[in-house]
């Protein structure tokens, strides 16, 4: 992977998450104080081993996967897909940024830009649930330009929203 995949925005850089990061990344998620969602919500450091691993192994299969999300070279979160262990035939979007960094925009930032590379990279629909009464969430995911998804499956919950983002996938893709 290397730099190939790093991103600069106008105010944030991505890039694939690598075994140099697994000191911040178990940090991240061991906090509580985090906004954002990541599936495994908050873990210790093996489940954080493991998620990485699970990460290094998405980049290297599939070409897309979690970034690392610095601002000014100082780590301040994780945006990215994962496959769905729910939807067959898609991904889901998550994010998650440390307390201090508790910025909407920059959250949305992010995960905009994880977004337009997972399509670009030929992921046709991705999605992400979200709590009906996650307001910073919803802002984030639809900042995106995801949209709530007017199929949600039985097992969601009431308070349970689906949104999705739908593209077709470039002629060069190879995935799915």
């Amino acid at each position: 992977m290397g730099c190939r995949y790093r991103i600069q925005t106008g105010h944030l850089q991505l890039d694939p998450v690598s075994w140099t990061d697994l000191e911040d990344v178990v940090r991240l998620k061991a906090s509580a104080g985090v906004t954002g969602r990541l599936a495994g919500g908050v873990c210790n450091r093996v489940l954080s081993e493991q998620d990485m691993l699970t990460d290094l192994m998405t980049w290297g299969r599939e070409g897309v996967g979690m970034f690392t999300v610095r601002q000014q070279g100082r780590f301040i979160g994780l945006a990215g897909v994962q496959p769905s262990t729910t939807v067959p035939d898609c991904h889901e979007l998550q994010f998650t940024m440390v307390a201090d960094a508790r910025d909407t925009a920059l959250s949305r930032e992010a995960t905009t830009t994880a977004l337009a590379f997972a399509h670009d990279a030929g992921v046709s629909r991705v999605i992400a649930y979200v709590r009906a009464h996650d307001i910073v969430a919803r802002q984030v995911f639809g900042g995106a330009g995801m949209s709530v998804c007017p199929d949600r499956p039985e097992r969601c919950g009431p308070d349970i929203l689906l949104y999705h983002s739908l593209r077709g996938a470039p002629a060069w893709a190879s995935l799915h």
